[in-house]
């Protein structure tokens, strides 16, 4: 047991070491130019001992009922950690020892989910994922913008753990058990009270992961914070959320009331994302409501009762979040700065291919075009939603993935885009002076 412990949850150990190491050098007060190199050292070594675990086919039951490690588990560590290294390889964050200290604690948060066999741990790393989320988008910034996108994210983060925590409370009432698998009947069917208690927790979730309609939170979010902390939000949150989903239905084909909420949830995210970032003029929030298109994606996976549910949202969430954070980390690099008006992006090809191309495969990605890896992510879905007889909803939400490519080509084109005469004449110009 204690050997188990110390070699099932040593990425998780390393992680919160790496938390107190940066406090202390924080506290030391160390050169914030080492947070980085700190944080890459200590979640590359995380990711390395996960790589060996999957590779050993590692399994074991830590904690009776409330910690198990399973190959599922593993994998969506490792999914997470990964979005953690990208964000840390793709930016140099301003926010020094704090976000990178905050941006542990989240993957902490989420790791402790994916290992969770009951509620309690469940519930503790949840909200270990989402309260730091809310600190890092205030984290060095003083604009009531900034205050006001947190407070909405706060607020309604709040209702969801109150949903998820209600939900908890009538499972543990109708099971008298706070194991995940105890629940695991009342997806399938059962009484009212169940049947509630999966309701409750599944919309505390929808609610966190952005899912239309209890999106509202997201656009302000997103757009009120800095771009490195938008990408965290629609990378680590966004797949921890959402493989905390895959947790709790694992192995449990969804009944027929279940799945008459989630597909229509599902379409609907997927068609409202879609239309709703065709209006957009900021990148930001192009991201958001991009996000609540691809959870809607993530959710139609949960229909499927061929067994390949856990796998296919495992490629879905890697895919969605690397394209995401490469996509924030070329606009960066494209257009540096705190502005975000998408004009910016008209003409770069000629001024910085290499980001513009980076830019153009990730979006391309987020369109599901082939033959790039969003394609595959979108078609492993469809392929098991279709497999599990949902055949009208699968076209439905397809047709709706098409608004999607409208979007993405569209800021493709941009970067490509001929210099207009005025823009040209606006970049000469303060050459001009500058030789007179």
């Amino acid at each position: 047991m204690s050997a188990d412990f110390l070699y099932g949850l040593l990425p998780d150990h390393l992680l919160l070491a790496l938390m107190l190491l940066l406090m202390v050098l924080e506290m030391a007060r160390v050169d914030a130019r080492w947070a980085r190199p700190v944080f890459v050292g200590a979640v590359g070594a995380a990711l390395a001992v996960l790589l060996q675990q999957i590779a050993a086919g590692y399994s074991a039951e830590i904690v009776a009922g409330e910690i198990r490690i399973d190959r599922f588990a593993l994998l969506a560590k490792a999914v997470l950690l990964g979005c953690g290294l990208a964000i840390a390889l793709g930016f140099a964050a301003r926010g020094g020892w704090k976000f990178w200290l905050l941006l542990a604690s989240m993957l902490l948060g989420a790791m402790l989910v994916m290992g969770s066999a009951g509620f309690a741990s469940f519930f503790i790393g949840i909200e270990l994922l989402s309260l730091p989320a809310f600190a890092l988008m205030v984290q060095g910034q003083g604009g009531t913008v900034a205050t006001e996108g947190a407070f909405k994210y706060l607020l309604m983060s709040s209702v969801g753990t109150a949903l998820l925590l209600f939900g908890i409370s009538l499972a543990y009432g109708s099971t008298g058990s706070l194991a995940i698998a105890a629940l695991a009947p009342a997806l399938g069917g059962g009484g009212a009270q169940p049947q509630a208690a999966v309701l409750l927790v599944l919309c505390g979730l929808f609610l966190k992961a952005a899912v239309f309609p209890f999106h509202a939170w997201a656009p302000d979010a997103y757009a009120s914070t800095r771009l490195e902390v938008t990408a965290v939000l629609a990378s680590v949150v966004k797949a921890g959320v959402v493989l905390a989903l895959v947790r709790i239905v694992l192995d449990v084909q969804l009944g027929v009331a279940t799945t008459a909420l989630v597909a229509p949830l599902a379409i609907a995210s997927i068609v409202f994302g879609n239309l709703a970032a065709l209006g957009q003029r900021r990148f930001k929030r192009l991201l958001a409501y991009s996000s609540v298109a691809h959870a809607g994606y993530m959710i139609f996976a949960l229909a499927d009762s061929t067994g390949s549910r856990s796998s296919d949202l495992l490629w879905y969430t890697a895919f969605y979040a690397g394209a995401t954070v490469l996509a924030s980390a070329c606009y960066a690099l494209l257009c540096p700065g705190d502005g975000d008006e998408l004009d910016a992006l008209d003409g770069q090809f000629h001024h910085h291919p290499l980001a513009a191309l980076g830019l153009a495969f990730a979006l391309l990605s987020l369109a599901g075009l082939p033959p790039f890896p969003g394609f595959f992510a979108k078609l492993f879905i469809f392929t098991s939603v279709i497999g599990s007889g949902h055949l009208v909803a699968a076209v439905l939400a397809f047709v709706g993935s098409f608004l999607g490519l409208a979007v993405y080509l569209g800021l493709v084109l941009r970067l490509f885009r001929a210099e207009s005469p005025s823009a040209a004449g606006g970049r000469s110009a303060p050459a001009a002076q500058a030789g007179a």
